[in-house]
């Protein structure tokens, strides 16, 4: 997939970069990624992937947009409270980037049978083992995130690597990969998600040294962040079938 002059001048400042140049810009265009939740972490994410190049974004939400969302959660307005969180964000992301082929899907749509079209998943919303494990079982790369009051986390899952099911959900839920209730500072949040897409760029090229085997957790109270191994339980029972 060969990029046109108009786009070699839109991502000039990633192609001058060694770690990227023309070829990474070219597989950020043929990238599929499904973004599930697109809350305050989740519309920061996708609104850097749009903007980043990355040329199919799938997007699912359960929600109906809030009132409340407004505060953090950028890529919506308040013209479209009311409607489906995919779809609303699927408004910004498409006039960010006219080129990519953006896709919102309904909120009852099948998420977990949408894994499979998708070369990377990033999920703040949904079923976390169901994600993993058809994640995994399609060969696609697995990014979890979540932000809770200014703290949050992120890690990666890969087949062949150790996942967040070895690590344990209480444990995980400790680091604020899964935490309890909704609330979180807006700005904290975009961290996060900001975190995440990072995390999906660098997979999609080939480059760095992505999360997996390991959670990122960053705390905006205290402005630090710390990196927590993941070691692989023998017979996990969601990575340990793959």
């Amino acid at each position: 997939m060969n990029l046109t002059e108009q786009e070699i001048v839109r991502y000039s400042r990633h192609i001058i970069l060694p770690e990227v140049g023309g070829r990474g810009q070219k597989r950020l265009k043929s990238a599929s990624v499904l973004l599930a939740g697109l809350g305050a972490s989740g519309s920061a994410a996708a609104l850097y992937l749009a903007a980043a190049g990355v040329g199919h974004l799938t997007l699912w939400d359960p929600e109906l947009l809030a009132p409340q969302d407004l505060e953090g959660a950028i890529a919506h307005t308040a013209d479209r409270v009311g409607t489906p969180r995919a779809r609303s964000a699927a408004v910004p992301l498409s006039r960010i980037n006219p080129d990519a082929a953006v896709e919102p899907l309904d909120r009852d749509s099948d998420v977990i049978g949408a894994v499979p079209a998708h070369q990377v998943v990033l999920a703040s919303a949904g079923n976390w083992h169901e994600l993993l494990s058809a994640s995994l079982s399609a060969g696609a790369d697995l990014i979890l995130y979540a932000a809770h009051g200014a703290v949050g986390a992120a890690s990666a899952c890969r087949r062949g690597q150790p996942c967040l099911a070895c690590m344990g959900e209480e444990r995980a839920r400790s680091l604020s990969l899964f935490p309890e209730g909704s609330g979180a500072m807006a700005a904290a949040a975009g961290v996060i998600g900001v975190m995440a897409a990072t995390e999906a760029i660098k997979i999609i090229l080939g480059i760095g040294q992505p999360l997996f085997g390991r959670v990122l957790v960053y705390d905006g109270w205290s402005a630090t962040f710390h990196s927590e191994e993941v070691e692989r339980l023998p017979g996990c029972p969601v990575c340990g079938r793959f």
